[in-house]
């Protein structure tokens, strides 16, 4: 039905965004922390619906990476330039996460990280949501997304180069890219991408004392419990229909590069690489799970 809508309204020369919206008020503005492949589209509609008001929109991605380029100020050409680009557009991010924050819009949610020092000022006056899953099953998720949907150079994987996809996977997983891929969690609850594994165990705390500051914390893997910690400690009901959004992008062209990453990431020793890239990140996980 939506998709028939703006099918109809394009005929007539117009471009509508369509956006469920909230019909209520509730007392404190939300704020959710969308991080990547944590099931987070589908769970942003949920909460938009009981939240957002007109005009609230997700944070636009195509601008908000244009502006964190504009003030990079050199060219990403390389996947070391990707890797820096990636840790200043981070920081641009919560710049911007500051100035909705300070309009205490109803609903905000966006592919942003938060500071210590943003959540001391603001978790008082906004209740912060978001949503963890197992970090190596994250990892391979959102590389497989990245590497069907993504057609951005500036990023990678992207899917602008097909050639040689375990030769690629490879220098990503053994580099620096894939250490912040791996650490992508971390990043987005304490504020920045950890160094190296020393700087990963130093953040460990900095981790758990940020999410007691959030008033909702869920994994995708127990979303059903999620719902409920919603209906608990906000005081509504919120309905997730989950969806798979990386089956949907695959076709004839793309199948068979989803097919040779799948077995890819099943090899072991992919798999001991992983457990070694995402070893904190992984215990920061199953801690939050024995509390939340």
């Amino acid at each position: 039905m939506k998709h028939l809508i703006k099918t109809m309204i394009y005929k007539f020369g117009y471009e509508l965004t369509l956006a469920p919206v909230s019909q209520s008020q509730y007392e404190k503005p939300i704020a959710f922390i969308h991080i990547a492949k944590c099931g987070g589209i589908s769970i942003d509609n949920a909460l938009r619906r009981q939240f957002a008001k007109p005009g609230e929109k997700r944070l636009c991605r195509t601008t908000s990476i244009a502006g964190s380029l504009a003030s990079f100020g050199q060219h990403v050409d390389t996947l070391e330039g990707s890797c820096d680009f990636s840790e200043h557009h981070l920081k641009q991010l919560q710049s911007i996460l500051r100035y909705y924050l300070d309009l205490q819009q109803s609903y905000i949610s966006g592919h942003w990280g938060v500071t210590p020092e943003l959540l001391e000022q603001y978790a008082d006056s906004t209740d912060f949501i978001t949503v963890l899953r197992d970090p190596v099953a994250r990892f391979k998720s959102n590389y497989i997304f990245n590497k069907l949907s993504n057609g951005l150079s500036i990023m990678q994987p992207n899917k602008l180069n097909n050639d040689d996809l375990i030769t690629e996977a490879n220098t990503i997983l053994f580099g620096r890219r894939g250490w912040q891929m791996a650490n992508t969690q971390t990043a987005f609850i304490t504020g920045r991408y950890p160094k190296n594994q020393l700087d990963a165990q130093n953040l460990q705390m900095c981790f758990e004392q940020q999410l007691k500051k959030f008033k909702v914390v869920g994994f995708l893997e127990k979303i059903d419990e999620f719902e409920l910690s919603c209906q608990a400690k906000i005081g509504t009901k919120v309905s997730i229909k989950q969806r798979n959004k990386t089956n949907s992008l695959v076709n004839t062209q793309n199948k068979a590069s989803k097919m040779v990453l799948l077995d890819y990431f099943s090899q072991k020793s992919v798999n001991n690489q992983l457990s070694l890239l995402c070893h904190y990140e992984q215990q920061n996980y199953l801690k939050a799970l024995e509390n939340y």
